[in-house]
């Protein structure tokens, strides 16, 4: 399979080049261009989260402790004190770095359920809500958002199976057919949890439809050129 230096320099490229053509047919601003733009280079490393030891993984746990403590503090009713406020951070945060992260690697096996476009379109929503709640940020550029992180996880599945050819012998390795998938036969359970998860996600989620007429319209890319 790609290494991380190959997975996250297509992901920048493929996320990079997607988000130019928006800012250069006028259907997206320069900040938002820009958190495209890292959103499709995260979703280029993000399936490697199921391997215990991977860089994306303590990355990806040290960063969502962190959120996730301040959410849940943010969360508390007005009036508490400082000490509480503050002991309510440290143990959401300890929480979620080693009890969610220990659970995590134990529920998970590298190229498993992971590593599959269902798992990817779940990232994306995911994303789509959690920018839904932010202020100033429309539906339409919530999708936008996910979507971006979804082509970037693509990326990473394409380039995984595409180093499980051996093209100098013309054959598939016993990697193939490990990462594209929609099924992770090792685990039926996980897949149909992943799958309601998306389900529930997807009904949680806004209305996509400013994000469909925008990707779906003629006009969004009349005005790209690629030559001068």
């Amino acid at each position: 399979m790609a290494d991380f230096k190959t997975h996250i320099t297509a992901a920048c490229a493929v996320s990079g080049l997607a988000a130019t053509c928006l800012l250069a047919g006028g259907a997206a601003r320069p900040e938002q261009v820009l958190l495209y733009f890292v959103l499709g280079s995260v979703g280029g490393v993000l399936p490697d989260i199921d391997a215990d030891n991977s860089v994306p993984l303590k990355l990806t746990f040290d960063i969502l402790s962190f959120v996730v403590a301040f959410v849940v503090m943010f969360s508390q009713p007005w009036g508490d004190s400082v000490i509480e406020l503050a002991l309510i951070w440290v143990a959401v945060f300890l929480a979620v770095k080693y009890l969610v992260f220990s659970f995590f690697i134990r529920m998970t096996v590298h190229r498993g359920v992971i590593h599959s476009i269902p798992a990817g379109v779940t990232f994306g929503l995911t994303v789509v809500i959690l920018l839904d709640q932010v202020r100033g940020i429309s539906a339409g550029y919530a999708w936008m958002g996910g979507f971006f992180l979804f082509m970037g996880y693509l990326v990473h599945l394409f380039l995984d199976e595409l180093y499980s050819i051996d093209f100098s012998g013309m054959r598939m390795r016993g990697s193939f057919g490990t990462a594209l998938k929609f099924i992770s036969f090792r685990d039926m359970t996980a897949t149909l949890v992943l799958y309601a998860a998306m389900i529930l996600l997807f009904f949680t989620a806004p209305s996509p439809g400013r994000f469909l007429r925008l990707i779906l319209d003629k006009s969004t890319y009349a005005g790209i050129r690629f030559l001068p």
